[in-house]
């Protein structure tokens, strides 16, 4: 398999997905927000506000992946800048949080001092508002099974236009009820919940990013050291590991015993290893370590985590974790 870092053609239809989306939701704020405010309607403003939100987070993503796939992996950044996927989410979560905490101190207002409200109009602002998101959510959401599903990009992206698709019809309905009962409270109550919903949506990218962030295992290993194991003339596999350097750019190690007597003799295992590894696992570049059973008995794959091990001058422990063989490294 090819160590290529990037899939152009992915990144070039994420940004255009994106580019979309952008304008939607951008139009949608100024429809919601402009409506929340004319009616007097804080559920609309808060899910203008979201809008707004998911304007500026896609335009960052874009100037994430346009740098990313413009810069090159070099001696200092060795695999280029895909890892401006993760800050931007961070950003993201950020602007959430911060206007979360806005929408929360105005309906705690307004739940003691209920303001009226033009239900007529923020129904009609409202629908207007669901066309845009479900258009939005229609652009974004990438066909199944695609690699672009997986792309967090996208995924962070249709799951804020399909939440608020759903705070359009919860408005709406808020507003039919408001026009029965006469309970102008409702309004702001909405609103809390509208920012629930995206608190719930800020921690699930706060949870994805950070898990990127502490290198988490990028897929079941304990999976893949079985698959490995069933290909021919595989006896072993020993430190295998695995993180992501994004969302759509996995990476893996590992150390392979195999059953021949020379390095020469590998070539065969590295493809059989790489199409498992890529066609079950999404692993896009691949390091692996063959060894024979004789190599194999002289050490072991122990990793020292200590912070204080970085000091040790015992060879035996300096033993532990270096490997003076060669190395494959499939291109």
């Amino acid at each position: 398999m090819g160590a290529g870092h990037h899939h152009p053609e992915d990144g070039h239809t994420t940004v255009a997905r994106l580019a979309f989306s952008v304008g939607i939701f951008g139009l949608n704020f100024f429809v919601q927000g402009l409506g929340g405010l004319w009616t007097g309607s804080l559920g609309l403003v808060s899910d203008s506000l979201e809008n707004l939100n998911d304007s500026v987070v896609n335009l960052l993503a874009m100037g994430a992946i346009s740098v990313a796939n413009k810069r090159e992996p070099c001696d200092r950044y060795a695999y280029g800048w895909h890892r401006l996927e993760v800050f931007h989410t961070l950003l993201g979560v950020g602007l959430l949080v911060g206007l979360a905490i806005g929408v929360l101190w105005e309906a705690w207002q307004r739940i003691h001092h209920p303001v009226p409200i033009q239900i007529g109009w923020a129904i009609a602002f409202s629908a207007l508002g669901l066309l845009l998101n479900l258009a939005a959510t229609w652009v974004l959401l990438p066909p199944k099974g695609a690699r672009l599903e997986g792309d967090l990009n996208l995924r962070g992206a249709y799951l804020h236009a399909l939440g608020d698709s759903l705070a359009n019809v919860a408005v709406m309905l808020s507003m039919v009820a408001i026009r029965f009962t006469g309970w102008r409270w409702i309004d702001p109550l909405l609103a809390v919940l509208i920012v629930l919903v995206i608190l719930r949506g800020a921690f699930l990218l706060l949870r994805d990013a950070s898990a990127i962030l502490m290198h988490r295992a990028a897929f079941d290993h304990e999976a893949a050291k079985r698959d490995l194991l069933k290909l021919p003339g595989v006896l072993g596999v020993e430190d295998l590991r695995s993180w992501k350097v994004c969302s759509h750019l996995t990476i893996a190690t590992a150390h392979i015993l195999v059953d021949a007597e020379r390095l020469d003799e590998t070539e065969h295992f590295l493809e059989d290893i790489e199409h498992v590894l890529s066609d079950h696992y999404g692993v896009r570049h691949l390091t692996v370590h063959f060894e024979t059973p004789t190599m194999a008995e002289r050490h072991h794959h122990r990793f020292i985590h200590q912070h204080e091990a970085a000091g040790l001058e015992d060879p035996v422990h300096l033993g532990e974790h270096r490997h003076e063989h060669g190395h494959t490294h499939p291109h």
